[in-house]
């Protein structure tokens, strides 16, 4: 077992790694009384197409989320989520586009939870009938989540935005497409993604380090998995210009959303990691929308929004730059958003207060056990390793750094997307 320590921040994460490659991550907070265990697999709803020894492999959209749901029945068609409520934990599972993650919440029984999610997950009897029956289920969910908003907004914009990435395509995936999927899709993506050397465990909260590293490695060393290869992942021409600039859908939606987004490609920028450029980005976004920014308060006294948000993204060779805004004049405000994006305002006593805010947030963020995992997960997932600078970045970036990187971005591949709430009949 050895230490990270994350810089400047006082905190630090226990780590190991069992014979069979299964990685292990321990926080500890001893002043609360909760833990959440996860165990994280680097196959999610985008991996649909695949090659593993030479053989190329192609399963419908939506095979993770349907397997997800496989996998959270015991080999007796009983759920494990019911499993781990007889040990006092609240368990889950989800789905997203690079990782599937399964989860326990308690405050006791933390070797029993462990070894039901291992035992539970690490090796699994697909048997047809279940498999069947949970088709109906999937269905039905897809049905219900076909009209919600934010879904319908995600994809959507990352349809408008992007011509080739599979991040335009729902993970869900579509009636047909959940109406096509086999069980042998699910066994070719289980054995492909579910291995030891393709997870990890993350476990935080108030627990014995050396305790659940002890046990996580007898637990492993009992078990035997055949050979794993690494799969290989298409690669996808993405064009620099955008799909479309502007479209608007209909919804369940009350008021009316609209949404401005900039497709920026990272060759275009100066050479920084991706850490320092997200960081940077955030900070020119929450300095210009963000609750003390000038242009925020106009718009709120005019009364022109309800709402006010920001994000950057991170998909393959591009960052998304993206406002979005809850609005009851949605045909005014695009536009009133649109030129400020390209007009973005650097300041240095912006940038300064905000580093120190971001700061102080990364320092808070780490009282809570489940918000620590899930942010551990992310970071894994995406980096492939615990970030131990965080606060280091932070403290580097000058106005200097800022001012060179917007200085190069184009604003010309936006795209406006509005979601208008569904005409009644009269």
């Amino acid at each position: 077992m050895r230490e990270i320590v994350l810089k400047g921040i006082g905190e630090k994460v226990y780590t190991d790694q069992c014979e069979n490659g299964l990685r292990i991550y321990v926080w500890v907070n001893e002043k609360v009384n909760t833990f959440k265990g996860s165990l994280v697999f680097l196959g999610g709803s985008e991996h649909t197409e695949f090659t593993v020894n030479s053989k190329k492999y192609s399963v419908p959209n939506g095979t993770a989320h349907y397997l997800e749901h496989i996998m959270c029945q015991n080999d007796d068609g009983s759920s494990l989520l019911g499993s781990f409520n007889q040990l006092n934990s609240y368990s889950n599972a989800a789905t997203s586009a690079d990782k599937t993650v399964y989860e326990f919440v308690g405050t006791t029984n933390i070797l029993e939870n462990l070894q039901l999610l291992l035992d539970s997950i690490q090796s699994k009897n697909f048997i047809s009938e279940y498999f069947e029956a949970e088709r109906g289920p999937i269905l039905e969910e897809a049905r219900m989540r076909k009209d919600d908003e934010s879904r319908l907004a995600y994809y959507g914009i990352n349809s408008c935005l992007f011509h080739h990435y599979p991040n335009r395509l729902s993970g869900l995936g579509t009636i047909s497409d959940i109406e096509r999927i086999s069980l042998q899709d699910l066994k070719v993506f289980y054995q492909t993604f579910y291995h030891p050397l393709n997870s990890f465990l993350l476990v935080t909260g108030n627990v014995n380090p050396v305790e659940v590293i002890h046990f996580v490695k007898e637990n492993q060393r009992k078990k035997k998995f055949p050979k794993w290869e690494k799969p290989r992942f298409p690669r996808y021409f993405e064009p620099k210009k955008i799909v479309c600039e502007y479209k608007e859908i209909f919804a369940n939606v009350e008021v009316p959303k609209v949404y401005v987004s900039v497709k920026i490609p990272l060759n275009s920028l100066p050479k920084k990691n991706i850490v320092t450029l997200l960081s940077i980005f955030q900070l020119v976004l929450i300095s210009n929308f963000g609750s003390t920014s000038l242009f925020r308060e106009e718009l709120f006294e005019k009364k022109l929004v309800l709402s006010l948000n920001t994000t950057v993204m991170w998909e393959r060779k591009y960052l998304v730059l993206k406002v979005w805004s809850k609005t009851k004049y949605p045909l005014e405000v695009y536009p009133i958003l649109q030129e400020k994006m390209k007009h973005l305002d650097i300041l240095d006593k912006d940038i300064t207060r905000k580093i120190k805010s971001e700061i102080a947030n990364l320092v808070l963020s780490y009282e809570d056990p489940e918000y620590v995992n899930d942010s551990l997960a992310y970071v894994l997932t995406t980096y492939g390793k615990i970030l131990t600078n965080e606060k280091e970045i932070l403290e580097s970036i000058t106005i200097e750094d800022v001012s060179g990187v917007i200085d190069k971005v184009s604003m010309k591949e936006m795209n406006t997307f509005v979601v208008n709430p569904i005409k009644k009949d009269d």
